[in-house]
This record gives structure tokens, sequence and C-alpha cells, in this order.
């Protein structure tokens, strides 16, 4: 009897150990594939909506902090619309709709005006959920006569609430101001030459000191 041996040629047994391996190397890039998904899923519908969110927030409490704190002398009216654009709730409504016709009257009466940027922003707190959001916003503010100005660093806490599509302050709060610089307004004109002063009377002549007709 004789005794049959079966050898697998070196090519199949390549072949296996090769399909070994990228048996592995499937399994490994699969798992990297749902572990990176499921990241870049994560990022897509949470990091990203809670990223943008943050910066419309933010975006929203500068550009109220600018708004609240500008008074353009030249036009009032736009400068009211630019403020009640920026804020919503009772509280912020009801304050400028009480101080409107003071900011008119002091405008009127002396041609004071406001200006501000932002030096720096910074979101405190962020509730997607609640649509609400705090900043810390610092601003320039320059306040402008007809004859003088003063620039000064104001620091603000701006409580931000989403309004349809807009981030609107809720709650504005001064939190100091320090002044940066002062003096005559560059775009006054100069003031009038006080008039001369006339020029003093020569004193009258001296009476003659001769004798006496007569003696």
């Amino acid at each position: 009897m004789s005794e049959e041996t079966t050898t697998r040629p070196a090519g199949d047994r390549f072949r296996t150990a090769w399909l070994a391996v990228v048996g592995v190397v499937a399994l490994v890039a699969l798992a990297a594939a749902i572990w990176f998904g499921v990241g870049w899923g994560r990022a897509l519908f949470v990091e990203r909506p809670t990223a943008d969110a943050r910066d419309a927030a933010l975006s929203g409490a500068m550009q109220a902090a600018i708004n609240l704190n500008s008074v353009d002398a030249d036009d009032v009216d736009r400068s009211l619309d630019n403020m009640r654009s920026s804020i919503t709730g009772d509280a912020l409504v009801n304050d400028l709709n009480a101080t409107e016709q003071q900011i008119r009257d002091q405008v009127a009466a002396t041609g004071t005006g406001m200006a501000a940027e932002v030096l720096f922003g910074s979101l405190t707190e962020l509730n997607t959920d609640d649509d609400a959001a705090r900043a810390l916003v610092v601003l320039s503010v320059t306040t402008t006569t007809p004859t003088n100005f003063v620039k000064n660093k104001v620091s603000v806490e701006v409580a931000v609430r989403k309004d349809g599509d807009i981030w609107k302050a809720e709650t504005i709060q001064p939190l100091g101001s320090v002044e940066l610089e002062s003096g005559a307004n560059p775009g006054a004109a100069p003031a009038p030459a006080s008039p001369a002063a006339p020029p003093a009377e020569a004193p009258a002549p001296a009476a003659p000191t001769g004798p006496a007709p007569g003696e």
C-alpha cells in the first residue's frame, strides 16, 4: 500500500499568507475608517454648529457693543436705528425708548458725538440649547464735541440671545472705563482772536511852570 503525499506549491503558500496580511490590513483600515468617520461626523454635525454659534454670538455681541456706544451727531436717526437693530428683550428696548428723546436733545444742544471700535472680544458663556451667550468686549470710545475730544477704553459685558438668525444684546453691563487720550478736536475751527486792546491815551501836556504875570 502506497501513501500519497500532497505538497502545496510555494506560490500557493505565499498567496495564502499574502491574503491573510491583506485581510488584517483591510480590517485595520475599516476600523480606522469607522473611527475617523465618527470623528468627521461629530465635527460636521456637533462641533461645527457649535463653533458657528460661538462665532455668530461673539460677532453679535461686539456689534451690539459698538452700536450702543456710538452716536453720529450728523445722523441721530440712523444711530438710533442701529441701536434698535442690535437689541432684544424688554429691558434694553424699554431703556432705549425712555432715553431716545434725551439723546436727541443732548446732541442738538451740544453737538456731541460718540464713535466706538472693538479692541478685544471674547465669549465667556455659550448655551446652544437656549441660544444664549455672554461676552466680554473692550472698546475704544471717542466722544467728540465741536471743540474737544476724549478717548476712553471701555469694558462691557454683553448678554446676547439669538433673535431669528441674529444674535442681539439682551443686557449690557459697563465694567470700567480708562481715559486714553484727550485734547482739542483736530477738526475744530480755530477760536477767534481776542480784539486788540485800544492804545493807551497819551498824557495831557503839563501846564507851564514859569512866573505868574506881574511878578
